[in-house]
């Protein structure tokens, strides 16, 4: 980690790195020297006219950096923020890392823990979990290798859960598939020449353009 300076300047432009190895660039709106917590404004990445603001713990980033010193003319205040808003925004990042992380399994494919996050998104994420390969939800359905609706396994007599679940893998299914498929569709175009450039290399070296059967 890299060592934090004593004080920010209210102002002053400072980019740090995260312990998720995501780089922040932005103006200090506060920084508090006692738990290392900076708040930067930054260029919100979804709307070019708008702000983000960041609360950093500076104890977990590195390369930490000052990129522009305040010049020392900096009188405007702080807008208010609204720390209910920030709870929320903090409890649900909160439980992303969280599902995101029980979502690792070293024992199965990339495939079933992507299926697990989706689960898992749509319930709470305490209600989903890795019972060895399986994935089990609400401790009532069980999903075994190789994670198709067939393999989907009721422990209770909750049979529109049942389905639900059913209907979601066969969801999965389809759109992973339409994902890689579209993978490489752009890939093929991108390595194969287009019919113009054929009939150019063709008429160039004189020979005949195939007619279409």
């Amino acid at each position: 980690m890299a060592a934090v300076n004593d004080c920010f300047s209210i102002g002053s432009t400072v980019m740090c790195t995260t312990c998720f190895n995501e780089e922040f660039e932005g103006e200090v709106l506060a920084f508090d020297h006692n738990t290392k917590m900076l708040i930067l404004k930054c260029r919100s990445k979804n709307a070019e006219h708008l702000n983000d603001v960041h609360v950093l713990n500076l104890s977990l980033c590195s390369n930490v950096q000052v990129i522009k010193e305040c010049n020392g003319n900096f009188v405007e205040d702080p807008q208010k923020l609204n720390l209910e808003q920030l709870k929320i925004r903090l409890r649900k990042t909160v439980q992303h890392r969280q599902t995101y992380l029980k979502s690792k399994n070293a024992d199965v494919s990339p495939e079933a823990q992507e299926l697990y996050r989706v689960i898992a998104k749509q319930f709470k994420y305490n209600e989903v979990s890795w019972q060895g390969l399986n994935i089990q939800i609400f401790k009532e359905v069980t999903i075994t290798p190789p994670y198709r609706a067939e393999n989907v396994i009721s422990t209770s007599s909750n049979k529109n859960l049942c389905n639900y679940i059913k209907k979601m893998i066969e969801n999965f299914v389809i759109n992973r598939a339409a994902q890689e498929n579209a993978s490489v569709m752009g890939t093929s175009s991108a390595s194969s020449p287009t019919s113009s450039s054929l009939s150019s290399s063709n008429a160039a070296s004189g020979s005949p353009v195939p007619a279409n059967s």
